[in-house]
């Protein structure tokens, strides 16, 4: 299986017609100067050009959140690196993304995977529409209950991104393309995706003099923050030369640059290192999946997450999760499934619902979790940290709608400015959840809410306590809102 180093894509400002790469502005501030959607075409298509091109490293945020836990319980804090590229880079990244992704469907029919993997790919129902992660978590429990008498094994891939080898990718790379080795435009951006170098972006904003001592803590510890509006940090960062001399160490300050040089491991959030961490697995999807179909059961891998339902006992099912352990290291080096994150659940089936127990593990303790959705043998449910999660994050933002409101209507009581309120339109509006973009083609504006109201009616009737933990969402922001209201009316 073949295809051209580059397809037939002519710069040009209009719609990306089907098949054609679809260009997405980067407004971001980075080190490159704004590229127009002629300027970025012309560059991604142009084999030499991206053979030549320089990369500039990543720039690095955290993403930070504290673990869901019992009330009273102190969760435990994680956080996530991001890493985005600059925008000529990553319009390259996605164009190959592009290009690789037409092969790699054709290997996932032809194989029989394109049920199976579920992440970053548009997945098409027999509506013709895209479909999501509610879709998937749905037909897993359709799985489960058609099974009736069955065993669940939830799986997750440890630190997946960061620890695909290089040389295992290079070579399923070549075998992608049917050729023996990479083309130089190809392999500058494997280069690029494997040997990159990343700059933390506050470190940089300080040495630019963007972030600064600015707040002192309790413990007269300094304390850094903006010093001018977000708005007015320029989207170019800085010319080539104050890169050279103010952030790789030419003027004699420390280097912010921190180059990867492990022979493992691709930074997760560049436009291509989705697909490249999926169709690394593309043989040990095979694997399983031909076990599993042996046995009689389906197979599912949603990036990291993993899960096997089988119509078989439990002894057979912890047999198979130690064999799908042992697959997957043969399948890459530094390739481990964690076993604090693994389970295996036991249906069975009594009546039109099933029970259940769990064989193994600690995940689910009310039911088999997936997706965001969680399964107790009966109903679908929205996951309890999910809501937890957003109940957080409805107490600040009724805290912001308060401030408003009184601003605009003084004189109103709290009554009254409740009782005119429009909740479902802030319901609308509220909770950007920025994950659902990689889990369907037509939620770029979903909000929690949206989200939400359409997992209640797809997951329908297993979903219908989905309306009542909604309802119970909406009660809590009214809540929220009318105490936040209180609280700042002056006195």
């Amino acid at each position: 299986m073949t295809i051209k180093a580059h397809g037939n894509l002519a710069p040009s400002r209009s719609k990306s017609k089907p098949g054609e790469w679809t260009f997405k502005p980067k407004g971001y501030p980075h080190f490159d100067a704004f590229l127009s959607e002629v300027d970025a075409r012309a560059l991604a298509a142009d084999a030499s050009r991206v053979a030549a091109h320089t990369f500039y490293p990543f720039l690095r945020y955290h993403q930070r959140w504290t673990k869901f836990t019992a009330k009273g319980v102190k969760g435990e804090a994680k956080e996530r690196p991001i890493r985005f590229a600059g925008r000529a880079d990553s319009y390259i990244y996605s164009y190959y993304r592009h290009l690789l992704s037409v092969p790699f469907e054709n290997e996932l029919k032809a194989r029989g995977l394109d049920r199976n993997v579920l992440a970053y790919r548009r997945v098409v129902g027999d509506d013709g529409k895209g479909q999501c992660n509610i879709h998937f978590a749905l037909e897993t429990v359709q799985a489960i209950r058609t099974m009736g008498n069955c065993c669940v094994i939830a799986l997750d891939i440890s630190s997946f991104f960061e620890t695909l080898d290089h040389a295992v990718l290079k070579q399923k790379w070549c075998s992608l393309l049917g050729v023996p080795r990479l083309p130089r435009d190809h392999h500058k951006v494997f280069k690029a995706i494997t040997s990159y170098s990343v700059i933390d972006r506050d470190e940089l904003f300080v040495r630019l003099g963007y972030m600064g001592p600015k707040h002192v803590s309790k413990t007269g510890e300094s304390i850094n923050g903006y010093l001018v509006a977000t708005s007015l940090i320029p989207r170019q960062l800085c010319t080539g030369k104050e890169f050279r001399e103010k952030v790789a160490g030419g003027d004699g300050q420390p280097s912010l640059v921190k180059k990867h040089w492990k022979p493992y491991g691709i930074p997760q959030g560049s436009p291509i290192s989705d697909l490249l961490a999926n169709f690394y697995l593309l043989d040990f999807d095979a694997s399983v999946k031909q076990k599993v179909d042996e046995l009689g059961g389906r197979y599912f891998r949603y990036s990291d997450d993993i899960l096997i339902v089988v119509p078989t006992e439990p002894a057979a099912a912890l047999e198979l999760e130690e064999w799908v352990r042992a697959e997957i290291v043969a399948h890459g080096p530094k390739l481990r499934i964690k076993p604090e994150k693994s389970a295996i659940f036991h249906y069975e089936a009594a009546g039109e619902d099933q029970s259940w127990f769990r064989v193994v593990g600690e995940q689910g303790t009310n039911g088999l979790e997936y997706l965001g959705f969680r399964y107790d043998g009966r109903n679908m449910f929205l996951r309890d940290s999910t809501l937890s999660g957003l109940q957080r994050k409805a107490n600040s933002s009724a805290k912001r709608m308060a401030l408003t409101l009184l601003k605009r209507f003084p004189e109103k009581s709290t009554d009254q400015i409740m009782s005119d309120f429009n909740m479902s339109g802030f319901l609308e509006r509220y909770g950007r959840v920025r994950e659902f973009e990689s889990k369907a083609d037509d939620v770029r504006n979903w909000t929690f809410w949206t989200y939400a109201t359409r997992a209640a009616r797809l997951t329908a009737p297993l979903g219908l306590p989905i309306y009542r933990q909604l309802r119970n969402y909406r009660r809590n922001m009214r809540a929220h809102l009318k105490r936040s209201l209180e609280k700042r009316r002056p006195s």
